[in-house]
């Protein structure tokens, strides 16, 4: 089973911030498409190869739990791990720290393999399981 964690530093830019001054709830699922492009780059892989060989990744669900806020200019260390081995579906999960280590933000995303001609699920292709056992 893969299960290695990738890390991604980055800093809360000013117009992430609503009102209140907190990272607005939208932009978590930014940071974590952030996370996955970073992740598939460190494999091997991009969502631009993929897209041109005719496999999509779109995300079929989300789910965030806020812990603690991000305000603008914070520096935030996102960890994604892959949980379990993809099949026709490939499940993410992500850890956000502050500059203090503390846990802040904890989420999972689902998304499917999917044929750009059909727009039908297909299996994990042969491609993407081989960039993860290099």
């Amino acid at each position: 089973m893969y299960k290695k964690k990738f890390i991604y530093h980055f800093r809360v830019r000013y117009v992430e911030s609503d009102q209140m001054g907190f990272v607005h709830h939208s932009n978590y699922a930014t940071y974590f498409e952030f996370g996955r492009i970073e992740w598939l780059r460190s494999v091997g892989l991009s969502y631009a190869t993929l897209e041109k060989q005719g496999i999509l990744l779109p995300v079929l669900s989300l789910s965030t739990e806020f812990k603690r806020p991000f305000h603008f200019d914070d520096e935030v260390r996102l960890e994604i791990c892959v949980d379990g081995d993809p099949t026709v579906f490939i499940d993410f999960s992500y850890e956000l720290y502050n500059v203090e280590n503390v846990l802040c933000t904890t989420a999972k995303t689902r998304l499917g393999f999917v044929d750009g001609k059909t727009r039908k699920l297909m299996r994990c292709p042969e491609i993407f399981m081989e960039a993860l056992n290099r």
